[in-house]
């Protein structure tokens, strides 16, 4: 196509597009937008009570060149005074929205979910909880995690309506996510927000520590066998008397580690419950180092009365 050709393509193109718009954005259209929600004023030594969501969605109607405007833009925050409701019953309507918005000439509010948000006062208190990390890990291959992730502080005080902080046992942090990991991490994270009531946080972040390391394998030998809930008069005999395990954790790590640091035990209860003549141990290993096999994964046995 010659270069002229070209530009009177993309010319017709553009006017075709600039027509249809300029028809169709004509018509009456309808949209649904989240405004940001804040109860202003409330009085000192009291906290909201019921739920109040973060936002309202607003259903708004009007002509297509104003509703595009409106959707490029951004929704203001609403903000509504507590006294400027009723005080026998304080509640936020529809009523109520559209002085606080400033709505072109040819936009109408014909709908807010919830259509009605209650307004309850109750006493302010604090109440201190644990944290609950909300993090999710990956890490590069040849890596992973040595120990256990780390919060600090590991509790917070969370302020709000007392009847509300009642139901609350913990509070997790806002959801994180950290992949390819290789080295450790160290790293501050915002509690999470509440969906329902309005409460704070002190301090509103805690910092989460993990340490990462290369890992390795390597074999500990020579581990005897315990017997637990041994009775008086009986004994085992395990053949082989000892095992031997391939633990997984960080360089480091293990070589820091002897074969006592590893618990290989048999409850007698199961014996007396197995048909098979073999029985297989359990291994507790050290924080963060993962038995990855066992040698001889089953133990035979011999129970003896003694005399």
């Amino acid at each position: 196509m010659k270069p002229r050709r070209f530009h009177i393509v993309i010319t017709t193109a553009v006017i075709g597009t600039f027509l249809w718009l300029a028809v169709n954005l004509r018509d009456q259209y309808q949209v649904t937008l989240e405004a940001p929600l804040t109860i202003d004023n409330i009085p000192e030594g009291m906290a909201i009570s019921t739920p109040v969501p973060q936002y309202l969605q607003l259903r708004i109607r009007g002509d297509g060149w104003r509703v595009a405007a409106l959707l490029i833009g951004s929704m203001p925050h609403l903000h509504i005074p507590l006294g400027t409701l009723s005080p026998e019953n304080p509640t936020i309507s529809i009523n109520d929205i559209p002085d606080r918005i400033p709505l072109a000439s040819g936009l109408q509010l014909i709908d807010i979910n919830p259509d009605t948000v209650s307004i309850v006062l109750d006493r302010k208190g604090g109440k201190r909880v644990p944290v609950t990390p909300d993090v999710m890990l990956s890490f590069r291959d040849g890596y992973g995690q040595v120990g256990p992730l780390i919060v600090s502080p590991d509790s917070v005080t969370v302020y709000g309506a007392v009847a509300v902080l009642e139901k609350i046992t913990a509070w997790r942090t806002a959801a994180v996510s950290f992949d390819d990991l290789k080295n450790p991490l160290e790293q501050d994270v915002n509690m999470a927000g509440s969906v329902d009531h309005p409460l704070e946080f002190s301090p509103a972040s805690v910092r989460i520590r993990l340490n990462v390391q290369p890992f390795a394998e390597k074999v500990f030998s020579g581990l005897p066998v315990d017997i637990r809930a041994l009775p008086p008069n009986s004994d085992v005999i395990f053949i082989p008397p000892k095992v031997e395990i391939v633990a997984r954790g960080g360089i480091r790590q293990l070589a820091n580690i002897l074969p006592v640091d590893f618990q290989v035990s048999v409850d007698f209860t199961q014996i007396l419950k197995d048909t098979t003549g073999y029985i297989v141990p359990s291994v507790v290993s050290p924080s963060g180092v993962q038995v990855v096999a066992r040698r001889p994964e089953k133990l035979q046995y011999i129970v003896r009365k003694r005399l």
